[in-house]
């Protein structure tokens, strides 16, 4: 199956070239955004970061959940003040962090506030903060257009005004996008060095090639090819496409990525690659060292998830295997460098109980072959 072209979210599409920059909209406090989001989530709402940023003038405030926006929250150019609920379902009496965040939140002047949820407990948080609902842009009243990206929703949604400050659709000017380009910090850039130099396998002047097999749903409880696993791909095929990218660049350093709870996942990938120069390093990628590795890999070949989020942000090559629904919403954004995807059949094919079962490996290849330069036939049994 060919991939579908994706266009770099550099390069203008039909709206694309179109955002507000001037005037500077006033307001006394910073813009805060609310986004309860997983690793790629909060990836994808960085373009709607800077876009706040760039209309108000100043740093944005956000309020998230996940621990992974801590490390992503590092990367962004003058940030503002993240603040980390540990749960967002827990009622509020039992948790401290709830506690925490409304205090915090009044002892803030009125300013715009963003809130990309529809959670009812979400705003019930901001009363109790003291937020006015005169100061309030709710997501969820700017429905998603058919086609369109969870991007550029986002960067629709910055041009909203809280009633507070006229409640005005702002005016749309010829201009360049922001991105969600991300630029590992030499601190995060040192500790991979280091990390590097202790691996055994590792050579300099070989090129790293990353794999990541798994999803968060991996790290549930049951087997990894569960029908609730929807992202599930076999680890022969996994396997397949190792040894297919060892025969195409012989002295690629492949790496198995993944969390602690991907470890048994990708060592059994690792354990069917006979011959193959692969290696598992599950569990040894904290999100910042894995920005700074994604920076120097050659390429990247992964499962629609966080990290592969990540690949395109800070620029390195990537093949996606994701969904044929979940393409249009959430499919990979380049930056700085190609993305490629395969696509599964949409509709699943009656039968199969990963819709990325039927993907083969060939497909992978080629795309990655396509996307990298590398001769376009090596035989993949």
């Amino acid at each position: 199956m060919t991939p579908p072209s994706i266009p770099s979210s550099t390069d203008p599409g039909p709206e694309a070239a179109e955002f507000p920059v001037a005037p500077t909209t006033r307001a006394p406090a910073p813009p805060l955004v609310v986004r309860f989001g997983a690793f790629g989530d909060m990836i994808m709402l960085v373009p709607l970061l800077r876009a706040l940023a760039r209309r108000y003038g100043q740093p944005v405030d956000l309020i998230s959940s996940t621990p992974a926006t801590e490390p992503l929250w590092q990367t962004l150019e003058s940030p503002g003040t993240l603040r980390l609920l540990s749960s967002r379902r827990t009622p509020f009496l039992l948790n401290p962090s709830q506690w925490r965040l409304v205090a915090w939140l009044r002892t803030r002047p009125p300013g715009p506030v963003y809130v990309c949820e529809h959670e009812p407990k979400t705003y019930r948080l901001l009363r109790l903060g003291g937020v006015k609902a005169e100061w309030i842009c709710p997501l969820p009243v700017i429905p998603r257009r058919p086609g369109e990206h969870v991007i550029e929703h986002f960067l629709r949604f910055a041009h909203q005004t809280p009633l507070a400050l006229g409640g005005v659709t702002l005016e749309r000017w010829p201009g360049r996008l922001p991105d969600h380009h991300l630029e590992p910090t030499p601190a995060i850039r040192k500790d991979c060095a280091e990390w590097l130099a202790r691996q055994d396998w590792w050579r300099a002047d070989e090129p790293i090639v990353l794999i990541q097999p798994g999803n968060k749903k991996t790290m549930r409880r049951g087997a990894p090819q569960r029908a609730s696993n929807i992202k599930y791909w076999a680890t022969g095929n996994w396997a397949a496409v190792i040894q297919g990218v060892n025969a195409t660049l012989p002295n690629a350093q492949v790496l198995v990525c993944g969390s602690t709870g991907e470890w048994n996942l990708a060592a059994d990938i690792v354990r069917e690659c006979a011959g193959a120069r692969v290696f598992n390093v599950a569990g040894q990628l904290p999100i910042p060292r894995l920005f700074a590795l994604l920076a120097r890999a050659h390429s990247m070949i992964s499962v629609d998830t966080g990290p592969s989020h990540a690949a395109t942000a800070v620029g390195c090559p990537v093949v996606v295997l994701i969904i044929g629904d979940m393409l249009v919403q959430c499919g990979p954004k380049p930056t700085t460098a190609p993305a490629q995807v395969v696509v599964s059949p949409d509709p699943t094919p009656a039968g199969v109980i990963s819709p990325l079962a039927s993907i083969t490996p060939a497909e992978v290849l080629a795309a990655w072959r396509r996307m990298t330069g590398g001769p376009a036939a090596v035989a993949v049994d």
